[in-house]
């Protein structure tokens, strides 16, 4: 009898051909410590943790192997806090439209590369 065939998910690369992995290291931007720090302080104080942001990553479907690794870790953690209520969507729009009016930045959606991509 032959098996069924694995659900895979997005993040389930193993024994598929890929490109070599690259080593070095490139830094983070400000932001991505922000968030890695931010993500690090949930997790001390157990309010996420690893298991929940994993799931959320992998929920990502398609997107998460379009997004780099701090943009998945930080939708997973967004879905996390939504999830459990320590948030809302209109308290992270707002505070999100306060800091870019703070900081002259524009909405992410209005990135060139995040069009080009949507095409």
């Amino acid at each position: 009898m032959t098996a069924p065939p694995l659900n895979k998910g997005p993040h389930d690369v193993g024994g598929e051909a890929a490109d070599a992995v690259d080593t070095l290291d490139h830094g983070m931007a400000f932001w991505e410590k922000q968030a890695n720090g931010l993500r690090s302080v949930l997790s001390a104080r157990r309010i996420t943790r690893t298991d929940e942001l994993r799931r959320a990553a992998e929920d990502l479907g398609d997107r998460y192997s379009q997004l780099a690794y701090f943009e998945r870790t930080t939708m997973a953690l967004r879905t996390v806090l939504l999830e459990k209520g320590l948030i809302t969507e209109v308290e992270l729009k707002a505070k999100m439209d306060e800091i870019r009016a703070r900081f002259n930045v524009p909405d992410e959606m209005e990135s060139p590369l995040i069009q080009a991509a949507q095409k």
